[in-house]
């Protein structure tokens, strides 16, 4: 009787206290940061983000985290996720920013064998392993289109908290799904990390960037604007457009008024092209900002109305840059032409003009769209969408001669001491 009132205090003793676990669990709750996400991207074109070329593309992954709470940065060091589904399995890598929380996630290029629901294998060497699914994208799910018009304004006392303006398409998502747009800044001088996120109303045009996206006047920042629709429950799928552009915040006082914001893309011969859309009115200054590289050809492009009158800016240049405008066959030299200089193109205008005399010594990036505004106006009322391309090569030295005929005395001699090391490299 003894023995067995011993072995059963000592079974007591020994046996360790039942606790609950610390679990695997997906975000839950959170507007605009669900547990799952499974979608179709389109992105237009943008030379700053390494884009030159529109593209489409898968996005999968979720935002997963430990229940209770513990310290999430180690939670995800040590995490991997697994993305599965059609015997096609995808490491989905932890990509948290300060806006995000929790988040992995992955693109892959499109391919439409790969719309189904993914198996999410989330596994941690101190937790037990869970399985999270995604919702599937269905058939024929619309692409959202792109917004237009994007500018920036902001003075000399505001350049590092601008507005940002667009034009926000009519689209009418399907049953089921509701429209959203977003607004991400990115630093793309530090590997295009998100440092700023704002989650918009379905209607609105326009963002105050705050003081706490900590801007600084001569930092490179990528702006995209994703007119997204989504399904409202917590395993979210749908589409998404994405719009992008980038800017320098000291560029945007050169002119007053906003500055418009192109497209880039890359043309057949390695050259970056500026496009624009937006409505025009004749006798409105428009700012248009395109990169800056030793030159640009401006051109109106479709049946917008001519050029009416131009105004360059300041860089700081001791001489003026050289002005061609195109008789149908050429361009030819139309004018030394200071900075902000208005020049006026005459009762017709011109379809096309050419600027040259931008020092390679500045180094402004030609894959850029911030460091050269253009102040224009139009002869008529209109939609334009012209192109500027950079020139980035020397000029034929058709050209040049066109050049020596143009410029005079000093301030030719100082633009070809100036020029000398771009002779040299080409």
């Amino acid at each position: 009787m003894y023995a067995k009132v011993f072995l059963i205090t000592a079974a007591l003793v020994i046996a360790p206290a039942v606790t609950q676990a610390d679990v695997i669990v997906e975000n839950t709750g959170t507007p605009g940061f669900p547990g799952t996400f499974n979608y179709i991207g389109y992105n237009a074109q943008n030379v700053a983000f390494g884009q030159p070329v529109a593209s489409q593309f898968l996005a999968f992954g979720g935002r997963f985290h430990t229940s209770p709470l513990s310290d999430q940065q180690t939670f995800a060091a040590q995490t991997t996720v697994t993305a599965t589904q059609n015997g096609h399995s995808f490491n989905v890598p932890y990509n948290n920013s300060l806006p995000d929380p929790n988040l992995f996630f992955r693109t892959i290029a499109y391919d439409p064998s790969l719309t189904g629901s993914w198996s999410l294998s989330v596994s941690n060497p101190n937790y037990a392993a869970a399985t999270f699914n995604t919702s599937s994208i269905p058939a024929g799910l619309a692409q959202p289109t792109f917004i237009s018009g994007i500018a920036l304004s902001g003075s000399s006392n505001t350049t590092t908290t601008p507005t940002i303006t667009w034009t926000q398409p009519t689209y009418n998502p399907p049953a089921g799904y509701n429209q959203a747009t977003r607004v991400f800044i990115v630093d793309l001088n530090n590997n295009q990390q998100v440092i700023y996120r704002a989650d918009l109303q379905n209607s609105a045009t326009t963002f105050n960037v705050p003081a706490d996206a900590n801007l600084s006047l001569t930092g490179h920042y990528g702006v995209i604007i994703r007119n997204d629709f989504r399904t409202a429950d917590n395993a979210t799928n749908g589409a998404s457009s994405q719009s992008y552009f980038d800017f320098t915040p000291s560029t945007l006082s050169q002119f007053n008024g906003p500055v418009y914001v192109p497209v880039s893309s890359v043309n057949s011969v390695g050259q970056t092209v500026y496009s624009f859309n937006l409505d025009v009115s004749h006798g409105q200054s428009y700012n248009l900002d395109p990169a800056a590289a030793l030159g640009y050809i401006f051109s109106i492009g479709g049946e917008g109305p001519n050029f009416a009158t131009v105004t360059l800016p300041d860089l700081g240049l001791s001489h003026p840059y050289g002005l061609y405008v195109w008789n149908g066959t050429e361009f030819v030299f139309a004018a030394e032409l200071a900075a902000n200089t208005l020049f006026d193109f005459g009762l017709n205008g011109v379809s096309r003009f050419q600027v040259l005399g931008i020092d390679a010594s500045l180094g402004l990036d030609p894959n850029s769209s911030t460091a050269f505004v253009t102040q224009v106006t139009f002869t008529g009322d209109g939609v334009f969408t012209g192109t500027m391309t950079a020139i980035t090569a020397v000029p034929e030295p058709s050209t040049w001669a066109m050049m020596i005929l143009g410029f005079a005395g000093v301030g030719f001699v100082a633009y070809r001491r100036k020029s000398k090391p771009a002779l040299m490299a080409a």
